[in-house]
């Protein structure tokens, strides 16, 4: 059977090609899921750990136990069996539970509560000194001899251990070289006299940060002796001196994976569990970064779901592509069935013969999509919008287990669709097939079922669901990761745009036949030919009008998604720094002295740098001042309110360089600052000083740090304002500066900066630093962007709905040419006897554009509209990834005319080239041989 099967395979190879394509492209989008997702956030997590060092100068992957015998031991046998057992439980057991290799490991045995008195003492009062002896195995290889030698690995003749310190430790406790000293316990009386000298003086090597894990401060002041004498000669022998013990491994976190991160966070609380039973000795258990690497599991959870979500539409589609082409391969093969069910074949040996097909043609598939994919992944890391791409570093993609079994259920779930028109053909015998070849075309399934209706009442829920929602969100002011969200909501907008698609296609037929009808005294020949043709079609041409239209609006609404959440998180950090570019510069004051004289800093002055410097900074286009207070206190009336935020602008200069959306205010922004600037003593309050009675015109006093109280004019009120947030700073005022400038004392200001047209960073920071100005703060909008574009989540949805996109005007175009050149074919004799009646070439290609404005056409115009009113209904569901009451600026849905121009520029290219194929096929036909076909 399988070489029957391959042999009807080569006979069909063009169809089986077509097949193979659609189930490929399938595994390679399905597998770029965990491909990516463990990319990107790899990425990531390396360069979140790599911050967190620099930020807070602790190895990322320190774990650190501590345990404190003294605290529960007193007796010398139990804490040295306590001590042996936490030790193998260690070593034995904890190390290799963690799955992460040790970039360093450091071992440390403290022995406290010691004091020793020079052993030939040379005064009548000599002074003790305190002991705190670390013992650390390996430490001699971790530092260099400042002065004198490294002790020795065994205690002299006389009995005498070695130990040295860090440079600190000698200082602090004053301690000579090479004089012996007898130590003796705080808390107990030693059975054996105990003797040390300190033979020399160390530091930490370079490069041996992670065996001293904090610096110096890993002895807390001690005298370090050789590790394995210690735990030898002392801690065997004298259990009870054993005060402390405490292991640090450094372990390497570049060996961190999005794959084996499950395992290491499981060791990790394994760990945790395992010590339990010895919190009785004090032990503690630290890893800083377990939190942040905890917190990378459901981030790529979310992510893995978020990409599946958003490739749904796209797996749809690619269903009804592989169905279709089945499903032509069925009906081409239908007499052979049916010879094959009359010659004794039953229905399981056909239906073996298309699983071997199927099962090949994944098999093929599973070899060449997930190598595919790993090219849709470099896709995915370079988008930065809707089809808007740039360059960035490549992932580093590997094509792992997890990568192989997405890809097995991709081809799968294809195997599975191409088999459906397979199953329902296998019991049609040759007699049942000709029957059926007479019969009127029963109803399609979606058509019988009401599958379109079905899908419409599911996206409804999807918007009820919603909208009750919102109302959550509005009424508690809760966040909106606070109310569970139904994950139907995600694929609301793919049922609607494939069940409205299908209703209009339920309708489509009798839209046609009205059309014809009211027309069919004024119509061509061409027209009625056309009419003629797709009215009696038998619904063919519907799954060339589904591709269609789920290719236009799928694209329409993935533009006005990519281009929502791109907006409105690039809108959200715009607002907050207000501007291009906020820094402050580095002011001289008084501040200093007067602290060290005791004076109230109320007194500080301040010399402010000349302002000039600033606007000459290459590569910005204008500068302004902004001084912000947020501890001022207004009046009105007898009313009083304290921890009030001013802004204070020069109106006509900050017009030019603060950004703002011009939709926030009733009125343009810009009016505003004309009437600031008319009135240079009026000011404009937020709207939560109405709450107070105050009003437009009238007369406040407001005033900080124990200053002359200032008169101002209300002006008006406002609900936002460039880098001020309601909702953070409900009272909030914007002065004029010159005002404040001749009336309040000179403080340190912001420096509001645009970037000129074309000007980037590196031209910035290189003239600042060439004239040498000095900053205390300098905050770059555009940097945050390009933050804010790199993160996964954003990265990632981009991505996706690019690559959707772009799969689907690929599955598309594939499926419109091969539609039409089966229908072609099909009708080559139909072609051929209007030829031979006269009809010309031209008319003939003009009966095939009537048939395509029929069918591509309306379909398209259809795609539009379902596209744009799946955007109104479904985009500001997006809204539910933010707060719904405190988005600042609020939440926007946004739609792009270029992004538009795309998506019809691409698909008219598509088309034009599948019009120009049909072309060249339709001028081929020969009329002879059509009539002589015809004749047979």
């Amino acid at each position: 059977m399988f070489l029957m099967v391959v042999r009807k395979m080569l006979n069909n190879r063009w169809m089986v090609l077509c097949l193979l394509i659609g189930i490929t492209i399938a595994v390679a989008m399905v597998s770029t899921v965990p491909m990516y997702t463990d990319g990107v956030l790899q990425r990531m997590l390396i360069k979140d750990l790599e911050s967190y060092q620099e930020e807070s100068g602790n190895y990322p992957g320190t774990l650190h136990i501590k345990a404190d015998l003294s605290s529960r031991f007193t007796n010398q046998d139990e804490r040295l069996e306590g001590y042996h057992a936490l030790k193998s439980q260690v070593t034995e057991r904890l190390e290799p539970a963690i799955g992460l290799p040790s970039a360093d490991t450091t071992c440390v045995y403290w022995l406290d509560y010691l004091t020793g008195l020079p052993k030939e003492q040379r005064s009548e009062n000599p002074k003790s000194v305190y002991f705190k002896l670390n013992g650390i195995p390996g430490f001699e290889e971790q530092v260099n001899v400042l002065q004198g030698r490294l002790p020795a690995a065994e205690k002299d003749a006389e009995g005498v251990y070695e130990v040295v310190a860090f440079k600190g430790a000698i200082n602090d406790n004053d301690v000579p070289l090479d004089v012996v000293y007898e130590l003796s316990h705080s808390q107990m009386d030693l059975d054996v006299p105990l003797y040390v000298k300190v033979v020399g003086v160390v530091e930490p090597k370079e490069g041996s940060e992670l065996f001293w894990y904090d610096g110096e401060r890993t002895t807390a002041g001690g005298f370090i002796m050789n590790g394995e004498l210690m735990e030898r000669e002392l801690i065997e022998r004298e259990p009870t001196l054993l005060t402390i013990v405490q292991w640090n491994y450094a372990l390497d976190y570049h060996a961190i994976t999005l794959s084996n991160l499950r395992d290491v966070m499981i060791g990790l609380q394994n760990i945790q569990r395992e010590l339990g039973p010895y919190k009785e000795m004090g032990i503690t258990y630290s890893m800083p970064t377990v939190e942040l690497l905890s917190q990378y599991l459901t981030r790529a959870a979310q992510l893995s779901t978020t990409l599946l979500v958003l490739q749904v539409p796209i797996l749809l589609m690619l269903a009804f592509y592989i169905f279709m082409v089945a499903q032509l391969i069925v009906d081409y093969e239908k007499n052979e069935i049916a010879v094959l069910r009359s010659r004794g074949a039953g229905p399981g040996q056909v239906f073996n013969s298309y699983l071997i097909e199927g099962l090949i043609v994944a098999a093929i598939a599973m070899l060449i999509g997930p190598l595919n994919g790993l090219g849709l992944c470099r896709m995915l890391g370079a988008a930065n919008g809707f089809l808007e791409f740039v360059q960035r570093t490549a992932l580093s993609l590997e094509l792992t287990g997890k990568v192989y079994l997405y890809a097995l259920y991709a081809a799968l779930f294809s195997v599975a669709t191409m088999l459906v028109p397979a199953l329902l053909s296998c019991r049609v015998s040759i007699v049942e097939h000709k029957r059926r070849k007479s019969e009127r075309k029963h109803k399609a399934f979606w058509k019988k079922y009401f599958l379109d209706v079905l899908l419409l009442a599911i996206s409804g829920y999807g918007l009820y669901a919603y909208q009750n929602r919102q109302q959550i969100l509005e009424l508690t002011g809760a966040a909106s990761g606070d109310v569970p969200i139904d994950p139907l909501l995600f694929l609301i907008s793919s049922l609607f745009v494939l069940g409205a698609g299908l209703l209009l296609l339920r309708l489509y037929p009798y839209v046609i036949q009205l059309i014809f009808y009211l027309g069919r005294k004024i119509w061509s020949p061409v027209m009625y030919a056309s009419f003629i043709q797709v009215g009696r079609s038998r619904g063919q041409e519907q799954f060339l009008m589904i591709f269609l239209i789920l290719t236009l609006a799928t694209g329409i609404f993935s533009a006005n998604t990519a281009r929502t959440i791109n907006r409105n998180a690039e809108e959200q950090i715009r607002y907050e720094n207000g501007c291009d570019i906020v820094a402050m510069a580095k002011w001289e004051s008084n501040e200093d002295s007067l602290a060290a004289s005791g004076q109230s800093s109320e007194a500080v002055t301040y010399r402010e740098p000349p302002f000039e410097q600033y606007e000459g900074i290459s590569g910005i286009e204008a500068v302004t001042k902004v001084y912000r207070n947020g501890e001022v206190l207004v009046k009105f009336g007898d009313q009083n309110k304290t921890g009030t935020t001013i802004m204070s602008i020069v109106p006509s200069e900050f017009g030019k360089v603060a950004w703002f959306r011009t939709n926030l205010l009733p009125t343009h922004w810009y009016n505003y600052l004309n009437l600031m600037t008319e009135y240079p003593k009026g000011v404009l309050l937020s709207k939560g000083y109405q709450e107070m009675g105050i009003q437009a015109g009238d007369t406040i006093y407001y005033s900080w740090a124990q200053q002359n109280m200032q008169q101002a004019v209300v002006l008006g009120f406002i609900d936002y304002w460039p880098g001020l947030n309601p909702y953070e700073d409900p009272y909030f005022m914007v002065a004029n500066y010159r005002t404040i400038e001749l009336n309040m004392r000179i403080e340190p200001y912001e420096l509001w900066m645009k970037r000129a047209p074309g000007a980037d960073a590196e031209q910035i920071y290189a003239d600042v630093q060439a004239k040498g100005l000095a900053f205390t703060s300098f905050e770059d909008t555009t940097q945050q962007l390009v933050t804010i574009k790199n993160d996964p989540m954003l990265q990632g949805t981009n991505g996706a709905l690019t690559l959707g996109f772009i799969v689907t005007i690929l599955v598309t175009a594939i499926g419109f040419l091969i539609y039409w050149i089966i229908s072609i074919k099909s009708r080559v004799l139909q072609f051929g006897i209007f030829r031979a009646m006269g009809l010309s070439v031209k008319r003939l290609i003009g009966l095939l554009l009537a048939e395509q404005l029929l069918i591509s056409g309306v379909a398209i115009l259809l795609g539009i509209v379902i596209g744009g009113l799946a955007s109104e209904l479904f985009v500001p569901l997006l809204q539910m990834i933010y707060a719904s009451a405190q988005q600042v600026p609020p939440f926007a849905v946004v739609m792009s005319s270029s992004d538009y121009l795309k998506i019809y520029g691409i698909m008219g290219v598509v088309l034009a080239i599948g019009f120009a194929v049909l072309g060249v096929l339709v001028s081929k036909i020969k009329i002879a041989q059509a009539i002589k076909l015809g004749e047979e």
